[in-house]
Formats: structure tokens, sequence, C-alpha cells
């Protein structure tokens, strides 16, 4: 029985009831199991959660779930005391009203519905009390490399989302309605399989703690398996797991058949090229909202100051910070020395996350707004958590403004919002990265800098076959001819316009930007099948010339089976959402619905339903439970998480506030689970009375439950990520790439700075010299010291370099030989 003499057993969340009363009730989800099988560069991914009704009245179940926002979700069963329930793939609106009108009849149903690409709504319905269900989720993912590693992020859980006074859309109100706890809603279990044609070097977690990987070689295959270290873990951050293998830089060609018949082409390579930098104009985007604070403020400080560092002498900059409101540094982006290099870094060392509401769109519609600098090319650098309801409309303002501005992204935190930190650089021709707690971020950012300095390569085509024309263009002209028979037009061409796009195409439909190192996947639905010996050919046009590569088709390319072709269809679903709905929103919704249903698709404009044949048999009414999200880790006591706009009435209605658990903390129990203190029904006595505040811009109000987040954050880590000697030194460089002889450049080196000098005056006595030994001194003890992390200081020693070059004396073989022998010697 679920219940015994009134108690509540088992774990219990707080819900409100009627006047404003709140009461303690079971939480119907009761375990969390993930199964994830890697293939090379592929995921599948199945989430199997099961809900129990302990309560006496049937229940509905509400769960917000996160995935990968690329991922393409093909598969939802459902088990219900035992018995599998069959469930198909619908338009949306027609498996809502299934799933209604099963409820109404007082059966079970089943609903996967898509909120936004990242986020999915699934419903139990009519669960009769004391009943339990299983439900699969399963969903398809590529998977990124990152220094030389294949990354594979499991979201786990959806962070707070900040609603700008401007949407109002049926998505706002969804996100509006996701609630939050401080508790996990369940502990979440685990299990790897990874397996990969090259030997697996390790398998390695910056979120979790990971078992030692089970390895075996099963044919051609290298296996390794993991799961959690303990078993289970919170559902409070993403999980993120690298695995070092030399498998994610070998280029491959995949032709898979499916029972219908049909072929679809997957290609995936990594190029490594180097082009020279150009000139750029770097504009730094920084969210100081308040879900940035804590552990997230330190590191986007950190990778600010990283970025300041790294810029090369010939750039201009600016930093503009953002939240209810934005302001800049500079009026104009101002030429990179010494003196800008200060202001910016005493600006960079007072900001913090106080600014309220995250309002990206404004600052972002402003950077655009401005014109361009003569000679050099405008590099946005977004550093957030993106935890916002409009990505959409900022993946469009991006993709409007792609001609004249890259934008690179830099997800902040243990749940940044994945749909807008990739979507904005995938419409801005940028590459996005992220970084939480335990992972360095000295490297993304350097990466991120290399990019931008590289010229865009954006004209990018591929050949699919030897014989096929170069495809990358993505608008193909068609011709629509009058069917229907009257005297005007019958048989001939009605007109000739412009299609954005077609079933039988590639994807993406004009390719991304390629970069050094970050891979680039393409699909193509094929006419007709390929054949061995045949190739695909990539082609992308640079300043420097045409860069070509050529993949042979042999005959391990060909697979049967249907995961390409839902992947090739999620790509399509994205292509068409990102770039062409806007424009042409009857075609695009008619076309997602159509891959959508024809590929099982879970999608905007599509959802899984399932409905039980049996009837239950209870009378009474049915009541609504949501599972809460946990927050994410490391939320910070001072946080003020719960934002919301004060709306119209009609909208007002759905979004009160934000984050419900402010409504959990508003409404604080007045039925207080068995042996706990009596309540105190005073807000002000409970939480220390919150406060609200508007913002100068706009009717935005911030309430703070800080005295609430200190209690429960008390025992959380906090504090900056240790910083490294390379990242140390990368600090303390000048603007122009030279290390003055200072006491604290030698202690990082880790030699007296006496030393240092009297080393150099052997050499040249002249005390200008002595800056130029030290910066000599630097880039040998980089050299030779500190070697695995290259990718790092890279950026640093070439600007040094650049600088010994040109100045005097001149730079040599000889001068840094010197300078090696005295670091081998002295450290």
């Amino acid at each position: 029985m679920p219940f015994h003499k009134n108690e509540v057993c088992g774990m219990v969340s707080l819900c409100e009831g009627l006047n404003g009363l709140s009461f303690y009730s079971p939480v119907p989800l009761v375990s969390v199991h993930v199964d994830v099988k890697v293939v090379n560069f592929t995921a599948q991914v199945e989430v199997t959660q099961e809900f129990v009704n302990r309560e006496r009245n049937p229940i509905e179940c509400v769960y917000f779930f996160p995935v990968e926002e690329e991922a393409a979700v093909v598969d939802f069963t459902a088990e219900l005391e035992g018995r599998k329930i069959q469930t198909q793939i619908k338009e949306k609106e027609a498996a809502r009203e299934e799933y209604n009108q099963a409820v109404r009849n007082r059966q079970t149903a089943f609903l996967l519905e898509e909120t936004k690409p990242d986020i999915f709504e699934i419903k139990v319905g009519h669960l009769s009390p004391g009943a339990g269900c299983k439900i699969k989720m399963t969903f398809l993912s590529e998977l990124p490399v990152e220094e030389g590693k294949t990354k594979l992020t499991i979201p786990t859980t959806v962070a707070p989302r900040y609603i700008p006074m401007s949407d109002g859309s049926p998505e706002a109100i969804k996100i509006a309605s996701i609630e939050h706890d401080f508790n996990s809603p369940v502990q979440m279990e685990m299990n790897l399989e990874v397996w990969m044609q090259t030997e697996i070097k390790s398998i390695k977690s910056p979120s979790h703690s990971l078992t030692e990987p089970a390895r075996k070689k099963v044919k051609e295959y290298f296996e390794a398996d993991v799961k959690f270290a303990g078993q289970t873990t919170n559902m409070d951050r993403d999980m993120i797991i690298y695995i070092d293998t030399d498998e994610p830089n070998k280029p491959k060609v995949i032709i898979e058949k499916n029972n219908e018949g049909s072929s679809v082409a997957m290609l995936s390579f990594v190029p490594e090229f180097k082009l020279k930098d150009h000139q750029v104009e770097a504009v730094f985007l920084v969210d100081c909202s308040g879900s940035m604070s804590g552990q997230s403020m330190n590191m986007a400080k950190e990778a600010l100051q990283v970025f300041l560092h790294s810029l090369p002498f010939n750039s201009f900059f600016n930093i503009i910070i953002f939240g209810s409101t934005f302001q800049s540094l500079f009026p104009q982006s101002r030429k990179y020395d010494d003196d800008s290099l200060k202001d910016a870094k005493d600006f960079a060392a007072g900001i913090s996350a106080n600014l309220g509401g995250t309002e990206i769109y404004q600052p972002l519609q402003h950077i655009f707004q401005k014109p361009l600098m003569t000679g050099l090319a405008r590099e946005v650098f977004v550093l957030t958590d993106g935890q916002v309801s409009n990505s959409s409309a900022c993946i469009e303002l991006v993709r409007k403004n792609s001609s004249n501005n890259r934008v690179f992204t830099l997800g902040i935190g243990s749940s940044a919002d994945r749909h807008l930190v990739k979507g904005m650089a995938r419409a801005g021709m940028g590459t996005a990265a992220f970084t939480t707690q335990g992972e360095p971020i000295t490297a993304k950012v350097i990466n991120q800098l290399k990019n931008a300095l590289q010229p865009c390569i954006s004209d990018v085509s591929v050949k699919w076959g030897k014989t096929s024309p170069f495809e990358g263009g993505g608008e193909v002209a068609v011709e629509i001819v009058e069917t229907k028979k009257t005297l005007f037009g019958y048989g001939k061409p009605e007109s000739k316009t412009e299609r954005k796009f077609a079933i039988h195409s590639h994807v993406p439909s004009k390719f991304p930007a390629i970069y050094d190192g970050s891979r680039l996947i393409a699909y193509k639905l094929l006419d007709k099948t390929m054949d061995v010996n045949d190739e695909i050919t990539v082609r992308a046009k640079t300043t420097e010339g045409d860069l070509e590569v050529s993949l042979p088709i042999c005959k391990d390319s060909f697979i049967q089976g249907n995961c390409l072709h839902q992947l090739f269809a999620r790509k399509m679903i994205q292509d068409v959402e990102e770039k062409h709905e806007q424009e042409n929103f009857e075609e695009s919704n008619k076309l997602i619905t159509e891959m959508g249903l024809k590929y099982n698709l879970a999608s905007k404009y599509t959802s899984f339903v399932g409905v039980d044949e049996k009837h239950g048999n209870s009378g009474t009414f049915m009541v609504t439970r949501h599972v809460k999200n946990q927050l994410p880790q490391n939320t910070s006591s001072g946080q003020d998480f719960v934002s919301m706009k004060c709306r119209k009435k009609r909208v007002a209605r759905h979004i009160v506030l934000q984050d419900n658990l402010v409504q959990s903390c508003a409404g604080a129990s007045f039925l207080s689970p068995p042996g706990a203190a009596p309540p105190v029904r005073s807000y002000e006595a409970s939480y220390g009375g919150m406060q609200m505040q508007c913002s100068n811009s706009s009717d935005l109000f911030t309430i703070g439950a800080s005295k609430l987040l200190q209690h429960k954050t008390a025992s959380t880590k906090s504090g900056h990520s240790s910083s490294s000697d390379v990242l140390r030194l990368t600090l303390c460089q000048a603007a122009n790439g030279s290390f003055p002889a200072q006491a604290d450049i030698a202690n990082i080196l880790g030699v007296q700075l006496e030393k240092v000098k009297d080393a150099g005056k052997a050499i040249n006595s002249d005390e200008c010299f002595s800056t130029t030994w030290m910066t000599v001194v630097v880039v040998a003890f980089l050299t030779e010291k500190c070697k695995e992390e290259k990718d790092v200081w890279e950026l640093v020693v070439e600007k040094a370099e650049r600088w010994l070059q040109n100045s005097g004396p001149g730079f040599n073989n000889f001068l840094l030989g010197k300078a090696k022998e005295f670091i081998l010697q002295t450290t």
C-alpha cells in the first residue's frame, strides 16, 4: 500500500493546493536508468523512467526532460503493469487529442512532446492508484571532437529559464511551468558501452566519477564498458565523458540502406589546416545575469581574462556585459594596447552576476547595428549559461547578421542552454564550446580565439560521387506546373520560384564554415546508391586557394539499418527550422511533419502517443503531479535565479513566475510531513524576507531567496579553478607580446629574478635587453617544460615571437638556445 495510517512514505514533493495551502505528496518518478552505446562518432541513448502512483487518486505525471539539442528522438515505448502499450508517432495536435480523450475515458495514456529542441515533455495520464509503468525514450546523437577526443554529453536537468517580456510563445508558457527543487527527483544509473575500430586509450569524465573501463575485443571492434562509480548520481548537471582514441580524426564515409531500399550517405572528417591570421575586431558579450552567479561567473571571468591576454597586438576590441540591461567598456572598440588592456582587466575584475534577467537579444542587436571597422573582421564571443526561453529568436537574429559578424559561443556552467549556445554558433558560422566545473577552461578559450583569427571558410561544397556536381549552395530552382484543367495555363509552367529545401537533398543545405580540428558531418539522401571505388570530395575555397580532400568508398562503407536516415531527417528538420521557417512557415510545417512521420521522429509538429486499451475503475478525480527538475550544481547562495516578466493578463495567468520553485517557497507548506516541526506561515519569518526589485529598463521583477539558497548550498564547493603555470604566465604577458623582467614572472618559472637578469647580462649588458631576455626565457620555458599544454600557450608564444622579431636586438636561434640552456639548468 502506498499509504499507512495517513503517513507519506518515500521521497515527497511539495505541492500547492486550494486556497494557497500546500501539502506533501509522493514523487511519482521512482527510477531513471540511462543506457548509452557509442559507436565511432555516434551515440544511441536509451532513457528508462519508472513511475509509480502511491496516492489514492489517479494521477497525471508531467516531467520535462532534457536531451542533446541536435539529437534525433526516434522511439518512445511504454509498459504498464507488465503490458506493453503500443505507441505511434502522429501529428502533434492529433497525438494531444488522442491523449486527452483517453484521459477523459479514464484510460492510462502516454505522450511525448517537444517543447524546445533540447527539452521534451513526458506525460503519463490517469495512472491508477498503486499502478506502475516504465517508459523508454531513445535518441541518436552525433558526437563532436574536442581536444582530439570524442565528447559525449548527456543533459540531465532543465535549468530555470529567463522569459523576456516579448516572449509570449507557447514554448515560453511550457517552460514557465517547469518546476525545480534542490533535491534530485531520483538517483540516476548509467551503463556506457563504447565501440571503436581503434584502441580505446581512456574514458574519463570531468563531471562524474566513473568505474575503470572493462575492456575486450569483439571482431574488428575494441569495446569498453563503464558505469558511475557508486552506481548512482544526482541529476543536477550535464554528464560529460571524453573518449580518447585515434578514431575521431579518421575520415569516414558510411552509406546506409534501409528496408525500403532508400540509401543515405554520411560524410565525417576532421580537417587539419593553418591559414594566415587576419586582423579582427573582437567583441566580448558577457552574461552577468543572476543565473551566472557563483562558479559560472568565476569561469566567465577567467575565460575573459584569457581572451584579453591572447588577442593579437594589431586587433581592436570591446567588452559588453548584459543582464536586464547592458553596458559597454568603451563607446567604440579600441585598439589593443597596454592601456586598453589595463582598462579591460580592471573592468573584468569588477563584474559580477548582478544585472538581473538574461536579456541577450538587445545587446546582440546593438553589436550587429554598429558599423564595421575598415579592414577588420568582426568576431563576437558570447559567454553565457544561455538560460532563456527565446533562444530561437536569438538564433534567427544571428543568422540574419552572419554575413558581417561571426559568432563564437562559450556555454558556461553545469547545465547551459545547448540550443542557444550551439544554435547561435551555427547561425553565426562560428564554433561552440562548453565548460563546467572540473574542466580546464583555457584550452577551450584559446581554441575559440584561434578559430576566430582564421579567415572564415564558408564556401564549402561536396561532390557525392565522381560524376556528380558539387553541392552546397542550399537553394534549388523548381518549376511548378499548373495541373488544374482550365483555359488559363494548363500543362504550362505556372512560375519559377526559389525553393529553399527539398526532400532529395543534402544537409546542411549550406555547409557550415570549417575549422581546424572541428568535425564536419554531412548527409545526402541518394537518388541512386553509390558503388565501391567511388568517392566523395569536399572542396573549400579560401583566400590562399582551394582546399580539397577526396574520401574513397570501400566495401566496409555499406551498412543496413535506419539510424542514418533518422539522423539525416533530424538534421533536415533543424536546417528548415533555423533557415527557412520564418519566411516559409506553411511549407516548413508541412516538410517537418512529413519528415517526422516518415522517419519516426519527435519534432516540433510530431509527437509520440500511446493508450492502454483497459479503462480505469477509479471514480475519483485525477490530479496532476509535476516531477521537479533538480537545480543545477553549485547554484549560488546569492543567486537571483528566479526572475520573470510582468505580463498582460492573458499570459500572466500562465506565467506568474519563471521558476515555480518560488511558488513552493512563497506558498510555504502549511502541512508538514510526519515528524516535522510546525510550519511558519510568515514568509519573512521563514525566509528572511524576499526582495523584489524592478529593473531600470523594464518591469522585470527579481525574487531572491538567498537565505533558502544559502541553507541548501552551504556544503557545495565554490571558488576559482586552479591556474596552471601556463595560464599564470599568459596573464602576465603585455599587450604587445613581451614579458617584462619582473619577480612574479620569475617566481612562476621557479627561479630568482636576479639569476634571470644575470644570465641576460652575460649575453647583452644593455638595460633594454632585460625585457627581450625575459621574453625569450618564457618562450623557452613554455616550449621545453609545458609541451603537453601547447594548445594553451601556442598563441602566447606566437605573440611573443612576433614582438621579438619586430624589436631589437634580433631574435634568433642562438638566443633561444641560450634561453633553453638556462631553463634546463635552473628549473
